[in-house]
């Protein structure tokens, strides 16, 4: 087993700076300034580096030859790592698309929910259009273990040439396909999770010959600064190529993994540095900043396009310019306290809770089950006039409930006593949903008698499953 590597603090930032050039990508590139700075706001660019940097840091965090893999502890820290936030970003874009929550089709919905939307042509960009990224980054997550113990029983030397290997093919495949055979799925084909496994790929490499070998984690330190300005210095000149020189090659693509041997070089070289360089990215407000960089990244999508909605039905003329001068720098302050708040405490929550995970998946089956049930009970054969009333209400019904039951901590109490206030609050809030939308004419029409039979079914179903488990428990541990 190889000894414990550093921690590279200094690595952190770079991700809140790759957060940043997709933000900018998205919107920013219409400021004034912003058009001639290409290196800021090539975002699609940006999430390739996202891949390097992923590979290498799971290599490092789960490189260890000799040792037993840990399957649940990976799946649990993957889950809690990435799905906290990005269930509330997807929840946030259906807040933005509400007047066609009755509408969308459950496949979109599903895709999306599930995280399998970058396979899907059609999905690739749906709801949440930064989303995609993290449709194949949990590809990545579910081959890693496989690839890592394959790659433990390796040598390194091999895993490299292996590695840089793939990207020639993959670099040589996408282009093909791109440039002859599907030159009109050129933009699908951007987003497909096999065309950025050569990125994730060397990263894997790279970590795992750091981690290898102690004598990589130090450097002659002029030897490094020099490797890291070349490396930099080419990736920036490939940016600016693409944007100012029309005549650019586009036989290969730079946002499929073509930078991703640079990439690299930087990130090999930072984590090497032990200079200054090293000791001021390091500083713990950049590290938090770095920290809150996925928050930054899921989030600054639904956050604009609910600003813009807002802004919209006020009647505001705020310059567009100035609307995003302001949107930027409070959608990193959000994000901060995003992951202070929300997203750190989500996810050791979730690690030291894994018993509660069952519980939630069997509530969001009896949500759904009852508000359909209360729509069947109620209506019978007349539902078929209530198809969109009924679809709005238990998709919205289904994120409103477990949301309260959430404030009201109910997975920490387990108790009635905040499992009905949280059903209230749900039931209040999803009747003024539904009327809402039944105002707008997106749903048929407003039924308040089913609305009261939904907290009903919905609390009598959990409390006694709850019931019914406490029952059983005692039988359970007399056999055992």
């Amino acid at each position: 087993m190889p000894p414990a590597t550093r921690k590279l603090d200094q690595l952190t930032v770079t991700r809140f700076i790759a957060a940043l050039s997709v933000l900018l990508f998205h919107g920013g590139r219409e400021l004034g300034v912003l058009r001639y700075l290409p290196m800021l706001t090539s975002g699609p660019t940006a999430v390739g580096y996202f891949y390097v940097l992923s590979g290498f840091v799971m290599a490092l965090a789960y490189y260890r030859p000799g040792v037993r893999f840990d399957f649940r502890n990976y799946w649990l820290a993957r889950f809690s790592r990435i799905y906290p936030v990005y269930i509330i970003s997807f929840v946030l874009t259906c807040l933005y698309y509400l007047e066609l929550m009755s509408k969308l089709r459950s496949e979109k919905i599903l895709a999306n929910i599930f995280l399998y939307q970058a396979w899907i042509p059609k999905y690739a960009l749906s709801f949440n259009i930064a989303a995609w990224s993290l449709s194949v980054e949990a590809f990545f997550y579910v081959i890693f273990p496989f690839l890592l113990i394959l790659a433990m029983r390796q040598p390194v030397k091999r895993l490299i040439w292996i590695s840089l290997g793939f990207w020639i093919i993959s670099q040589l495949t996408h282009s093909i396909l791109t440039m002859r055979f599907m030159p009109e799925m050129e933009s699908w084909l951007a987003y497909f999770p096999l065309f950025h496994l050569n990125a994730f790929l060397l990263g894997v490499a790279g970590g795992i010959w750091y981690t290898a070998n102690p004598a990589h984690q130090q450097a002659d330190k002029a030897k490094n600064i020099w490797l890291l300005i070349g490396a930099l210095g080419f990736v920036l000149l490939m940016l600016s190529l693409r944007e100012f020189m029309p005549a650019f090659p586009r036989t290969f693509s730079l946002d499929t993994g073509l930078l991703a041997p640079f990439f690299l070089i930087i990130i090999l070289a930072l984590a090497t540095d032990t200079t200054r360089l090293s000791r001021g990215l390091s500083h713990p407000w950049l590290v938090l900043l770095g920290n809150a960089s996925y928050a930054l990244y899921i989030l600054h999508v639904p956050f604009r396009w609910i600003l813009e909605r807002f802004l919209a039905d006020m009647g505001s003329t705020i310059p567009y310019n100035v609307m995003y001068l302001v949107y930027a720098p409070t959608s990193i302050v959000i994000c901060v306290f995003v992951y202070k708040y929300i997203e750190r405490p989500a996810r050791d929550w979730l690690r030291t809770h894994t018993h509660v995970l069952p519980w939630i998946l069997l509530d969001i089956i009896l949500i759904t089950t009852m508000t359909w049930l209360s729509f069947t009970l109620r209506l019978g054969a007349g539902i078929s006039g209530f198809v969109r009333t009924q679809t709005f209400a238990l998709r919205v019904g289904l994120v409103v409930f477990f949301l309260f039951m959430l404030i009201f901590r109910f997975y920490t109490t387990n108790s009635w006593r905040s499992l009905a206030p949280a059903i209230l609050s749900g039931t209040v809030v999803l009747a003024g949903f539904i009327y809402y939308a039944s105002t707008k004419g997106w749903v048929e029409n407003f039924s308040r008698s089913i609305v009261l039979l939904i907290p009903i079914l919905i609390f009598s179903s959990i409390y006694l499953s709850r019931s019914l488990f406490r029952f059983l428990r005692p039988k359970q541990l007399s056999k055992t």
